[in-house]
């Protein structure tokens, strides 16, 4: 293809001259709307930039002052040829958005030939791994498309209406999670983070053996088959609310294999234990639950890999294509410290290459625009007591850079510190002793939000209460009403 089939000289000049025409408000948001790379010749990249000047500094702007503005930057002959060019293509104001956006589509297409014809360079260098270039191809290609997302600086006003939008929906749908998508969790999604939105990412933190995977298995299969804990959601899904109808969830496994996270999700949802279904001891009632079971989770939006070992640049990579692919609405990985990194920098370095996988987990939620829910271990010295963001350790970073992080642990930690508090001494952590037998596999587990970026978290106050069927592997939330009109409802 010809360079200049790629370049559209007279939207050019027909763009520059509506500026000469339109109002002082339009010109502002011309200002806004056009960047000056977008042009494909010099002499035109030099007329805007005066005329961007001009507008800043509030000047008035007619073809005597441009030509006069032209003189420090182009000779006598390119300035008197495009004063002319634009003088004869002068359209009226009111189509400047349309010219815009058939400049901007011939910069993009440039700029898109100029990366493709970078990743052929790249592939065809043998001294370039493969991952590598495909990793530097569509990080070209995704920044070229994240920068029509730019708008510059504009008044708060701009941002009002959609902010007193989303306040108005919340009332208009009070009971059900509106901005985002829902965890199924009752109190998690009344109380702090009102659904999990595109972009951000959740920490969830845990001991070994503490859950994390079972809490991020029942949140990825509450969205994949458009589940919850309380009783608004079928209402909600009845109204196909699009939260809350079943939603595409990735997960990236680089612990447990995908047949073992099928047998969980068998199991969670048959309501049978593990130890039976190994020794195959199992009724026909059984036999008919799982095979229930079994038809619930074909027909659910729940897709898994495998991936041990994987780099967090071969993550981001996996992620894009899995997103355009099957569409996915929800990201998990498991767990951030197995995450590596394939940078020279970080190579011995663990400080360094924590660094990177939380950078990249970060850019892949950007990228995907999608929720990522990444699963992180705490430092050991905190695995018995209520810890905050400081437990993270390594991935300390990623604390930082997320945008909520749930910290689980067992409830006896709360009442044992409640209880030594009130009577001086380390007594049962349990207040009825009958409350539980030796062999019961529910425990009271909690979830505390110590640090929730778009909304209050548990620092100071009681965390969310959960009830954990260990021997099911599922996390249940102990009430069932996502909103209460008394404001009195408190955890059972």
């Amino acid at each position: 293809m010809k360079d200049d089939k790629l370049t559209n000289p007279r939207a050019e000049l027909g763009l520059i001259g509506t500026v000469l025409r339109a109002s002082p408000e339009i010109r502002v948001q011309m200002m806004m709307r056009v960047r000056e790379d977008w042009f494909s010749a010099a002499p035109r990249v030099a007329a805007w930039r005066v005329i961007h000047d001009m507008v800043n500094r509030s000047l008035p702007i007619d073809v005597t002052l441009l030509d006069d503005g032209l003189r420090a930057s182009l000779a006598d002959g390119p300035r008197q040829e495009i004063v002319k060019a634009i003088t004869e293509a002068m359209p009226t104001a009111s189509v400047w958005e349309t010219l815009a956006e058939r400049v901007e589509q011939y910069y993009i297409r440039r700029k898109g030939v100029e990366a493709c014809d970078a990743a052929r360079a790249q592939f065809c260098d043998l001294s370039v791994s493969a991952s590598d270039a495909l990793e530097s191809a569509e990080s070209e290609l995704f920044a070229l498309h994240n920068q029509r997302a730019g708008q510059g600086m504009l008044h708060i006003g701009r941002y009002l209406p959609e902010a007193v939008g989303k306040i108005e929906e919340a009332i208009n749908n009070r009971g059900y999670v509106t901005g985002g998508l829902p965890t199924g969790w009752t109190d998690l999604d009344r109380s702090y983070i009102g659904g999990m939105r595109p972009g951000h990412v959740i920490i969830i933190s845990a001991p070994p053996g503490g859950g994390k995977t079972v809490a991020m298995m029942d949140i990825a299969s509450n969205v994949a088959m458009g589940e919850a804990d309380y009783h608004e959601a079928d209402t909600a899904r009845k109204k196909e609310f699009p939260n809350y109808l079943p939603n595409n969830v990735g997960i990236y496994s680089l612990e447990m294999d995908g047949p073992a996270l099928a047998q969980r999700c068998i199991i969670t949802r048959a309501k049978i234990q593990l130890n039976k279904m190994q020794r195959g001891q199992m009724n026909r009632e059984e036999q008919e639950k799982i095979q229930k079971a079994y038809r619930e989770i074909l027909n659910s939006r729940l897709h898994i890999d495998h991936c041990p070992g994987v780099s967090i640049q071969e993550l981001r990579v996996k992620a894009r294509y899995d997103v355009q692919r099957y569409n996915l609405k929800l990201i998990c990985i498991d767990y951030a410290q197995i995450v590596t990194s394939s940078s020279k920098a970080s190579q011995g370095n663990r400080t360094q290459e924590m660094m990177d996988v939380s950078k990249g987990i970060d850019l892949l939620a950007q990228e995907c625009g999608v929720p990522v829910i990444v699963l992180a271990q705490p430092k050991q010295e905190t695995w018995a007591q209520r810890a905050g963001l400081n437990a993270l350790g390594e991935t300390s970073q990623l604390s930082k850079d997320a945008d909520l992080v749930v910290m689980l642990g067992f409830w006896d930690v709360i009442e044992g510190k409640k209880k030594k508090g009130a009577a001086g001494e380390e007594d049962s952590p349990w207040q009825d002793e009958e409350e539980r037998e030796p062999d019961d596999p529910r425990v009271f587990a909690y979830a505390d939000v110590v640090k929730n970026r778009h909304g209050p978290n548990t620092v100071g106050r009681d965390p969310i209460r959960l009830l954990w069927e260990r021997d099911f592997y599922e996390f249940c939330s102990t009430n069932t009403r996502l909103y209460d009109p008394s404001g009195k409802e408190v955890q059972q």
